[in-house]
C-alpha cells in the first residue's frame, strides 16, 4: 500500500497533487462565486496525497466533445491509508444545494480516471489500486439545513463505494473533518 502511494508520487505531475501536511489535506474550490472555498480533512496520517482534478483539467476537451457523456470531474481525489486499509476519497465542494444527477456525473468521471490510473499502475509499475476502497463525498455549504429527501438519500458509511451513492455532508467554509469520521470509524 505504501509503495503504491510512493509510485503515485513518482508518476504523477507534482503540481497536480498535494501531499499531507501535519496529517491534513486541504481541498479548495477556485470558483469566484463559491462560498464554500475550502475544507480540511484531518487525521490522514503521514501517507496521503490528493490529486487536484480541476488542475488536471480532467476529462478536458482535447479528447472528448464537451457535454458528450463525460463531464467535469470532482474537485479532488485523496489516496490514503487509515488503520492499515487503503482508501480513495473522491471529494466535491458545492456552495449551493447540490443536485444528485450533476454530482453523480462528476464522480463517474473521477471513477473513470481511477480505472485508467489503475491500468497504468498495473501495466507499467506492477502495482494497483484495484482493492482500494473508493468512497464519494460531496461537501456542501447548506449548513445544518436538511436537504430534500427525495433527491438526496443518505447512505451508510460503508455503502458509498459507487459514484451514485455519494454521501452529502453539510460544511462551513474552512471547516475541518476527521478522515476516520468520514469513513464511519470510531476515533
Amino acid at each position: 500500500m505504501h509503495s503504491t502511494l510512493q509510485k503515485l508520487q513518482e508518476i504523477l505531475n507534482s503540481v497536480k497533487y498535494t501531499t499531507v501536511k501535519e496529517g491534513r489535506i486541504s481541498i479548495y474550490e477556485k470558483g469566484k462565486q463559491a462560498s464554500l472555498k475550502c475544507i480540511h480533512i484531518d487525521s490522514l496520517g503521514a501517507n496521503a496525497l490528493a490529486l487536484k482534478l480541476d488542475e488536471c483539467q480532467f476529462p478536458g476537451e482535447h479528447l472528448f466533445i464537451p457535454n458528450h457523456g463525460i463531464r467535469k470531474a470532482c474537485d479532488a481525489v485523496i489516496f490514503c491509508i487509515i488503520d492499515d486499509k487503503p482508501f480513495i476519497l473522491c471529494i466535491e465542494l458545492k456552495s449551493s444545494e447540490p443536485h444528485r444527477n450533476d454530482i453523480t456525473a462528476q464522480f463517474q468521471s473521477a471513477h473513470c480516471l481511477l480505472d485508467f490510473l489503475n491500468s497504468v499502475l498495473i501495466t507499467y509499475h506492477q502495482t494497483n489500486i484495484e482493492k482500494w476502497d473508493r468512497r464519494y463525498f460531496l461537501f456542501h455549504g447548506q449548513g445544518k439545513t436538511p436537504l430534500a429527501k427525495e433527491r438526496l438519500v443518505e447512505k451508510e458509511h460503508n455503502g458509498n463505494n459507487m459514484p451514485e451513492t455519494a454521501l452529502y455532508w453539510p460544511m462551513e467554509n474552512e471547516q475541518k473533518i476527521y478522515a476516520r469520521k468520514l469513513l464511519g470509524k470510531a476515533k
